[in-house]
């Protein structure tokens, strides 16, 4: 198998199916300022396009993603193991060529069947990253199960059950924005904002940065308002068949008590089921692997299975 590099529209013709919005050429356009360079491969054999993959170059190496939460393999047709294999043996010797290191984040398997029913790519690209890569790191991505929504109440732990009873006996009010409500829109990012001001941590995408982005993937916003204050929001993309990821979501610390983050977990659940969603992914509670426990408790007692999401990166020395 060989390994061509291509132009984003050339990519954008030849592959056209991928396991999540992240891994089309769109998504990678729009984020090339990002990165150094993005260059777009196509892996080919006996006159076959087997497999695709975006690789955005940072500090030195050559990632994919490079702006997202996940990247890896695109391909139109399910692959054998044996294709996979040759896939990443190419991928090795054009990291050797560029004498640059490709770092692999993958979709969790959540995302294995959101283009081919019955898929293996997962499990066969674990596989065989794991002999010819070295891992980096495991982190942990929890998800809801829509299908469980309709015996919620069997599904959380006592205490979640409790801190729920006491946010919908709070006068709580949920709000799904309009998505031509900009304004909404715009409040919902200015909570979540405040949000990260207040427990120190990084938000990365400017509202101009998620403006942009909405043109691209379908997205919604919702607020948790009590009497008259917003006070929690979450920002949810559509990113794969029956998938929507939480991106960002928080509350204001001077209303915690009144449990805003179970209420809003509770009426997202809600509204995905209704509209017939099969995953809402709650994303990682890890960093570089090494476990947020706070995090990790809440989202495991609001209802959320977990699966694991490898980091792998392939030498580019001999």
């Amino acid at each position: 198998m060989i390994i061509r590099e291509t132009t984003a529209d050339t990519y954008a013709a030849t592959i056209q199916r991928h396991p999540h919005i992240y891994n089309t050429p769109q998504f990678a356009s729009l984020n090339a300022w990002k990165a150094d360079n993005v260059v777009y491969l196509l892996f080919e054999d006996n006159g076959k396009t087997r497999f695709g993959m975006i690789l955005g170059e940072r500090g030195g190496k050559l990632m994919s993603p490079f702006s997202s939460p996940f990247g890896g393999f695109s391909s139109n047709h399910e692959q054998s193991l044996k294709k996979v294999e040759e896939a990443v043996e190419a991928l090795s010797l054009y990291a050797k060529e560029k004498r640059k290191d490709i770092r692999i984040v993958l979709p969790p398997q959540i995302y294995d069947d959101s283009v081919f029913a019955n898929n293996q790519c997962f499990a066969y690209t674990v596989n065989v990253l794991s002999r010819h890569a070295k891992l980096k790191c495991i982190d942990l991505n929890y998800f809801f199960q829509l299908s469980k929504f309709a015996n919620y109440d069997t599904c959380i732990e006592r205490n979640a059950r409790k801190n729920l009873r006491h946010a919908l006996a709070s006068d709580l009010e949920f709000v799904a924005i309009d998505r031509d409500d900009t304004e909404g829109k715009m409040r919902a990012y200015n909570v979540i904002s405040l949000n990260r001001k207040e427990r120190g941590f990084p938000l990365r995408m400017t509202w101009e940065d998620v403006e942009k982005t909405t043109h691209l993937i379908p997205a919604d916003f919702f607020l948790v308002r009590h009497e008259g204050s917003d006070i929690a929001a979450a920002q949810v993309f559509h990113v794969a068949p029956g998938i929507a990821q939480v991106i960002y979501w928080g509350d204001l610390r001077a209303y915690s008590a009144m449990r805003p983050m179970n209420f809003l977990s509770y009426h997202l659940f809600k509204h995905y089921s209704t509209l017939g969603l099969s995953i809402l992914d709650i994303g990682i509670s890890t960093e570089d692997g090494v476990p947020n426990y706070g995090l990790c408790e809440f989202k495991t007692s609001i209802g959320c299975d977990t699966a694991p999401k490898f980091i792998f990166e392939i030498s580019g020395t001999y």
